[in-house]
């Protein structure tokens, strides 16, 4: 995520000029030990309950403030009705393949390193649901 500056300022005790682009590593951010704790690379959805308080900007996952992904209410509803879509028929399961730590390269788009396998079985009781 870029930004320009639009008046000279500091930043973390570098000064920088009018008009400096400035990089946001935002996967730097969401996997910070200082705001997310030692295991801040493990999955635990726990973190984002209402009642704990971090900084706005140590997760922004489509960006933040007046440029924020004017897609974001549509990707986010999508990837939930997807998800609960998919996990009311089907149980994703480990294999012998799946690998307990995920690796990634780093890129334009962040990927993981190695493919991720896991197993799917169809559940029985689906169909009388949706």
């Amino acid at each position: 995520m870029a930004r320009r500056t639009t008046t000279p300022c500091v930043l973390n005790g570098i000064k920088l000029p009018k008009n400096f682009n400035v990089a946001v590593d935002v996967m730097t951010l969401h996997y910070d030990a200082k705001h997310w704790g030692a295991d801040a690379d493990e999955f635990n959805p726990a973190r984002f309950a209402p009642e704990i308080k971090r900084h706005p900007c140590c997760y922004m996952p489509f960006g933040l403030g007046p440029r924020i992904c004017v897609g974001m209410r549509f990707a986010m509803v999508e990837m939930k009705l997807t998800l609960a879509k998919m996990l009311l028929h089907f149980d994703v399961l480990s294999t012998i393949d799946t690998v307990e730590r995920l690796e990634f390269d780093e890129g334009i788009v962040r990927a993981p390193k190695h493919p991720i396998r896991v197993g799917i079985r169809k559940r029985e009781t689906s169909k009388t649901l949706i």
